[in-house]
């Protein structure tokens, strides 16, 4: 996957992170870019956050499209936005930048990638029981997503810690009218909870380095009528998408949801719909690997 070659007229668009390194966003869009003849390249820019005021102010001045924003600025990013989507407002993160009209826009496009995802391996959430395990920033993102859409029969946030938990369950309950329910991942109602779970989404970090080879889960937990679906793609098979193969159920990692939330972002910046055509997975999933 080659890059896009510069020229005179090429828009940058950055990715604004620290660290950046490790990231494969500059090759899903470099290629896409390329392959689609737009005069746009796309950068990884490591940036301190006592800089953060400064990249911006410079990219307003040097005309960047866009950026993706990744950790630690998705939440200090939303105050140099001058319009920012609903989505981003209730959760309080951005991860998308993108210019129009002089106008610094802010979004994200998380839980686009997701609900793409999980059309593409054919699962349909709605009237479903949904159970979201974590409570960081990719599960208040997916619980504001589910609970704004108000499709699914139940919503059911589990973490370690009552105070982190039951104050995101309150708050996007409060905030968009559907009730969202927790537990904890000691609780006693957690099995009765997960035998009428439809649609499991793991977004914790267990599982990824350096918690590798160890699950939020046990296997005897799972059952057969759960789509296991885990927001990491670093490994590609954790534990418990292995476990969750082991006990019948439809499985996915998060590659999927991280290329079309990518691509959602592209249309942001550039106008244009990247078809997912222009990208083999197969590809991306060597270039995680190191194979």
């Amino acid at each position: 996957m080659d890059a896009q070659l510069i020229s005179g007229n090429t828009r940058l668009i950055g990715l604004l992170g620290n660290p950046v390194a490790h990231s494969i966003s500059p090759l899903i869009h470099n290629h896409a870019l390329r392959r689609l003849c737009l005069p746009f390249a796309y950068i990884p820019l490591g940036v301190p956050t006592s800089e953060l005021h400064s990249v911006i102010h410079s990219m307003r001045v040097l005309g960047f499209a866009g950026a993706n924003v990744t950790v630690p600025h998705k939440q200090q990013v939303l105050h140099y936005c001058d319009a920012v989507s609903d989505l981003s407002q209730k959760i309080g993160a951005v991860n998308t930048l993108y210019v129009r009209d002089r106008v610094l826009h802010g979004t994200t496009t998380d839980a686009q990638g997701f609900f793409r995802a999980l059309s593409w391996m054919g699962h349909d959430a709605r009237n479903g029981s949904i159970v979201i395990l974590g409570n960081g920033g990719t599960a208040r993102t997916l619980g504001y997503a589910f609970a704004i859409k108000a499709q699914c029969a139940a919503l059911t946030l589990i973490g370690r810690k009552q105070e982190r938990v039951g104050t995101l369950a309150e708050e996007i309950s409060r905030t968009t009218g559907f009730k969202v329910a927790w537990a904890l991942f000691s609780s006693a109602s957690l099995p009765a909870i997960l035998e009428k779970c439809t649609l499991l989404i793991n977004c914790t970090p267990v599982g990824m380095h350096p918690h590798k080879g160890t699950a939020p889960l046990d296997q005897s937990q799972l059952h057969t009528g759960i789509t296991v679906f885990d927001a990491i793609y670093s490994p590609l098979e954790t534990k418990l998408l292995a476990s969750a193969k082991a006990a019948g159920c439809a499985t996915q990692n998060g590659l999927r949801m991280l290329l079309y939330q990518a691509l959602a972002s592209f249309t942001c910046w550039t106008g244009v719909e990247a078809p997912d055509t222009l990208f083999d997975i197969h590809e991306l999933e060597r270039q995680i690997t190191g194979t």
